[in-house]
């Protein structure tokens, strides 16, 4: 099959398999990653830790837990955004969590992951069962190896640590502007959480002190400030809604979508407007998101969908324009839009269109030059318009981004042989070559 059958959308999943065969899912989103760096930058105005100096992870999965590992790496379950009604519970996690990394925090695990880069196996979704094996993103594998599991208890918390984080994000929120009880809140619906889910060590309570404790300490933190009790910011708790709507519809079966989001305002025609395009209902996702589109034109995260949709029944001409919508509507552009808008003008086959996808791809690798699925494409672009040495060398980053050294070692060096001399491509290439040489010595 060819690769322009493959369908890539709103979110990219990559499959750690951990040694002990236990799947660990990560995905990307656009709307998620900006949405939670937007709260993130909120908290940390009077801090000299930038939102751009974090790493910030989003694991699928039905446990509500959060974490940090060694460095500036935040983990979020998908289930734990799910479980908070107000963006404030999610800000006071996040919050939390930023404490631990402000705080020096450092967290033993039980579990290293081995050789992670080699056993990934990428999956974008929407059906797709197969995509090109081991072009897993580098950014995620370098900071996991032998640093965290969510197969385990991954992170052991002392009551000390609890408390100076508990503490510090009480002071993290009430000094930007959001609610410092709301952390309270969301550790209540912790302590409801279903007795199957509490009994699961994979989850929030089993890697954090009781919660009642942690009540105590927060209430005692608030103490010192009295003008903590901000007002809701009704555009981020309606972004927010609309967020758990996507996630909900992407991470919870059919039937539990449609009864929870049964209505036909903006945040219902989203969430099943997402869970009917993986039941394979097309239909119903276009009409919903048509619905939403002519509400809200500029809304980039509509247009992407929709843009998605059409990839994914072969129309191209309406993926690429809808795209290109979500592209020019969106405030900050991340290497993902761009990945995609390279891949959708590749399905066309045309030089005109493999040249415009490789402005798109180098803007994307531009942004995040280990994205390794977008050296791929960059590949692809380039051998499509006959610049073989570049695709070589296109190919020669993407192996050594996943682990497959001795194969970027060998492009590296077909690359070399025709590859313009003096160009960015030609030192780079020689740059492989070396790192690649040394590593070999020191073996």
């Amino acid at each position: 099959m060819k690769c322009r059958k493959f369908l890539i959308k709103f979110f990219i999943i990559f499959y750690f398999l951990f040694s002990q065969s236990n799947a660990f899912e990560i995905i990307r989103d656009t709307e998620l990653e900006q949405f939670t760096d937007d709260i993130i930058s909120m908290l940390l105005q009077s801090n000299n830790l930038e939102s751009e100096d974090l790493k910030i992870y989003f694991v699928k999965s039905d446990q509500v837990n959060a974490f940090v590992t060694g460095g500036q790496n935040i983990f979020i379950n998908t289930e734990l955004i799910l479980t908070a009604n107000d963006y404030r519970e999610y800000a006071a996690v996040l919050a939390h969590e930023l404490a631990h990394i402000l705080g020096g925090h450092i967290f033993n695990t039980s579990i290293e992951i081995s050789n992670l880069s080699n056993k990934a196996l990428p999956i974008y979704l929407l059906g797709i069962i197969g995509m090109i094996a081991g072009a897993t993103d580098a950014g995620i594998a370098g900071v996991m190896v032998g640093q965290a599991s969510v197969s385990d208890n991954f992170s052991y918390y002392s009551r000390t640590q609890e408390a100076s984080a508990d503490q510090a994000a009480v002071k993290l929120l009430c000094n930007n502007g959001i609610n410092g009880k709301f952390l309270i809140e969301f550790l209540k619906k912790i302590e409801n959480v279903n007795e199957s889910f509490a009994l699961d060590e994979n989850n929030y309570r089993s890697t954090h002190p009781l919660v009642q404790n942690r009540i105590g300490w927060i209430n005692s933190s608030l103490e010192n400030y009295n003008d903590c009790d901000y007002n809701t910011d009704k555009i981020f708790q309606k972004k927010f809604e609309l967020l758990k709507a996507k996630l909900h519809g992407f991470t919870h079966p059919h039937y539990e979508t449609e009864a929870v989001y049964n209505s036909t305002n903006d945040v219902d025609l989203y969430a099943t407007a997402v869970s009917n395009y993986f039941q394979g209902n097309h239909k119903k996702s276009i009409e919903n998101m048509k619905r939403l589109i002519n509400k809200h034109p500029s809304n980039p995260f509509y247009n992407e969908l929709l843009g998605e949709i059409y990839f994914a029944n072969n129309d191209y001409k309406s993926a690429t324009f809808y795209h290109e919508a979500a592209i020019n509507n969106i405030d900050k552009v991340n290497d993902l839009y761009y990945m995609m808008m390279g891949n959708y003008l590749l399905t066309f086959e045309e030089t005109n269109k493999s040249t415009e996808a490789i402005l798109n791809l180098k803007k994307s690798l531009l942004i995040n030059s280990e994205n390794a699925y977008a050296w791929y494409l960059l590949s692809r672009a380039y051998a499509q318009t006959g610049s073989i040495s570049l695709a070589n060398y296109a190919t020669a980053e993407r192996y050594f981004l996943i682990g497959e050294r001795e194969l970027s070692y060998e492009f590296a060096v077909k690359a070399l042989k025709q590859i313009e001399e003096n160009s960015p491509e030609w030192y780079r290439s020689n740059d492989l070559i070396e790192i690649l040489q040394k590593e070999v010595s020191k073996r």
